[in-house]
């Protein structure tokens, strides 16, 4: 009787892990059209492309290279980062149509900095994660990504030809209040000096930032006071900016939290501040670089 009964449970079990992966892998008609739709709209280099190049119409699109599919089949996560993709993003792209989309990375491609990020991304509402580091695109950042509520990283790093004016900072993270990782590096913020408000606006517009990266953005000290009080970052990189007025002491008390801090070619002066030993978290400081009695050194 138990032996049966343990039997039964068997069965059922076995029967209700394979209904479940099966529903989980199975991909819908209107999310593989709308995959290759997007692939015959892509300009990449094929001999170069790893992922796209490999898309077809045989098996499940959920398996597809970098493709990740919800438990209903709709597609959440494309990665199509470093597939020598030139163009054929424009706002009307297959892209938007990804409803249901939560992770978009085209990092480190070749738009050759003649493209601005498409206005269309402002559709995708459900993203949390969005990558545009490096990927060529040029111009002013569209004020769409605002729209992006739900966002949680964000990072448009690594191309000197991105424009944050018009709209600012302020009007870009407005709405992004669940923001926790801010990339902006290379991107020209010397604005940011001329606009008091700046430090408050990353203050009081994301609370939950703990990652924020600007290096190389042409700024100069004196940094807006508000700035400093950013004392949840737990990851800060200024790299190669112009920070000669603003103290060690300063930079190492206001932020207790911190476990990651580089400050490469930033014409900071004066010495180590003895406190350095009671920031416990701070676990990796790379590279901080200063002028002591006229001597430059690296720590």
């Amino acid at each position: 009787m138990l032996s049966n009964l343990l039997l039964l449970i068997y069965v059922l079990t076995s029967s209700f892990i394979f209904t479940t992966h099966s529903y989980i892998n199975k991909c819908l008609r209107h999310q593989e059209i709308l995959l290759l739709q997007l692939r015959d709209e892509l300009v990449f280099n094929s001999s170069l492309s790893t992922k796209l190049v490999r898309w077809n119409e045989s098996g499940e699109c959920c398996k597809w290279h970098c493709v990740e599919c919800d438990a209903s089949g709709y597609v959440v996560s494309l990665q199509l980062d470093d597939e020598a993709i030139s163009g054929g993003i424009g706002d009307s792209s297959s892209l938007f149509r990804f409803k249901y989309l939560q992770k978009l990375n085209l990092g480190y491609n070749y738009f050759y900095y003649t493209d601005p990020i498409p206005r269309g991304i402002g559709k995708l509402t459900y993203l949390t994660h969005l990558n545009l580091s490096c990927a060529g695109f040029g111009g002013q950042v569209p004020s769409e990504i605002s729209f992006l509520k739900r966002l949680v990283s964000l990072d448009i790093s690594g191309d000197s030809s991105i424009i944050l004016e018009h709209p600012n900072l302020e009007m870009l993270v407005q709405n992004l209040t669940e923001l926790r990782e801010l990339h902006l590096d290379g991107v020209d913020m010397s604005f940011f000096r001329e606009r008091k408000s700046q430090g408050h606006i990353i203050l009081s517009h994301l609370p939950n930032l703990t990652s924020l990266s600007l290096s190389c953005c042409g700024l100069h000290a004196p940094l807006p006071k508000s700035f400093w009080q950013l004392h949840s970052l737990s990851v800060l990189r200024l790299d190669y900016n112009d920070l000669s007025a603003v103290s060690l002491h300063e930079l190492f008390t206001n932020f207790p939290s911190l476990t990651t801090l580089t400050l490469l070619a930033c014409r900071l002066k004066g010495s180590i501040p003895s406190n350095l030993a009671s920031l416990t978290k701070l676990i990796h400081v790379v590279r901080l670089q200063y002028e002591l009695e006229g001597r430059k050194e690296e720590e």
